[in-house]
């Protein structure tokens, strides 16, 4: 079977020589068995027949160029025959590779129109010059037919083959498009992680190293503390990416998961602000009920982010927390009252953070809406609303800046790659 396969190939590479071989191993085949009559007796070789065969085995090499025009005389050639010898003969073989040669190369009306009209003309030519009725003389015509027969079977064979490779091809371009796109999610989302985990400690740590070199020679034990703060920061930063790095060097383990932050854990982290000298006047709300997962991370990482921004653009300021729950949705307001916060301005100039992109991705990405701005007074504002269930769309107006095309999977997704007091994921 290899072999026979391998020869295939081979023939394909070289078409002409194949079509040389077919047009020799017929022309023997005439030369051999030039025919025989209906009463059974053989045609004697003569000349008549040997032109007859080398014009059909002549014109058959040509049947890749000129598919019409060789089945033209390959019927030419097998009526001339019946008609001189009024008998049958192994000639309409090449007929019969021309009808199929047509068909494999033709459109569908071309190929009908041909494969008919030859099936007519052999059989008028049998009906007036070999004699008998039309049923006695269908022999020719069933060959024709079922030579295009044969072709329209192996022009649907490679049709199918080939619809089959495309599909593979597309199927593959899909998996291929599928894994780039997850490559580009799975950056972003370490790229957030990377941010609302690491920029706030790191933060705290340069305000509170700037602390200790201000007191360190009039009040040591303040410097001292300032500095157990920068340690303990540093101390947290590593371990976050100790675990980021660790996911990213895991193949075909199972992830580590952990409890992702929580609104029970503010009060860690707006301590861990207060420590770094931003007041928070914060009051832990009555009661939120029982909130999705999903929710209270976005809501956990909505304060965190704010906070980071008041301790670094707007430094002394003091900040008011408030959490709340309404029927439409659970609803986070963040104000600090800085005289002048650059925040607003710091995402869209060269060199600026991405804190408000990433609170409007993580916000959209819940179906809730996001409102930044100056505050009532002075200073700047946070407001989120997000959904008590997940896919609620919210205001356009109010999620302007945001992308409604994050992938809702990807907060999910974040709040269990690690854990912590002070804003984990």
């Amino acid at each position: 079977m290899e072999r026979l396969i391998r020869f295939c190939r081979a023939c394909s590479r070289h078409p002409l020589a194949l079509d040389l071989a077919l047009a020799l191993a017929l022309l023997l085949i005439n030369l051999l068995v030039p025919g025989g009559k209906h009463v059974g007796e053989r045609i004697e070789l003569n000349v008549t027949v040997v032109l007859l065969a080398v014009m059909g085995a002549a014109a058959l090499t040509f049947r890749r160029r000129a598919p019409l025009a060789v089945l033209v005389v390959t019927t030419a050639v097998a009526s001339a025959f019946v008609i001189a010898e009024q008998a049958k003969s192994p000639i309409v073989a090449f007929m019969g590779v021309a009808v199929y040669t047509v068909v494999m190369s033709k459109d569908r009306l071309t190929r009908c129109v041909a494969v008919i009209a030859t099936a007519l003309v052999t059989l008028v030519v049998e009906v007036l010059f070999v004699g008998g009725d039309v049923l006695d003389n269908l022999g020719l015509v069933f060959f024709v037919l079922f030579s295009g027969a044969i072709g329209e079977a192996v022009r649907n064979r490679r049709a199918y083959l080939l619809e089959l490779e495309e599909r593979a091809l597309r199927a593959e371009r899909s998996r291929d498009e599928e894994a780039q796109r997850r490559v580009i999610e799975e950056r972003l989302r370490i790229a957030h992680e990377l941010h609302d985990v690491i920029a706030h400690h790191i933060a705290l740590m340069n305000v509170q190293a700037g602390v200790a070199a201000h007191v360190l020679r009039s009040q040591p034990d303040e410097a001292e503390r300032a500095m157990a703060l920068v340690r303990s920061g540093g101390r947290t930063v590593l371990q976050e990416l100790t675990v980021l790095l660790g996911v990213l060097r895991r193949s075909g383990s199972p992830l580590p998961t952990a409890p992702a932050p929580s609104l029970h854990e503010l009060d860690t982290l707006i301590h861990s602000f207060t420590a770094a000298g931003v007041k928070v006047d914060w009051i832990p709300p009555a009661s939120t009920g029982t909130l999705p997962d999903v929710i209270e991370l976005t809501a956990y990482r909505v304060v965190q982010e704010s906070l980071t921004n008041v301790l670094k653009h707007a430094p002394g300021a003091s900040a008011r927390v408030r959490i709340t729950r309404a029927a439409g949705g659970l609803t986070v307001e963040v104000t600090d009252t800085g005289q002048a916060s650059p925040l607003g301005e710091s995402t869209t100039q060269p060199g600026g953070g991405h804190g408000l992109i990433g609170m409007r991705e993580r916000v959209a990405a819940v179906g809730g809406t996001l409102r930044t701005g100056p505050g009532p007074s002075s200073g700047f504002a946070v407001h989120a609303v997000l959904p008590l269930e997940t896919g609620v769309v919210g205001d356009d107006q109010s999620v302007a800046g945001g992308r409604p095309d994050v992938d809702p999977e990807r907060v999910p997704r974040a709040g269990r790659i690690g854990a912590g007091p002070a804003g984990r994921c």
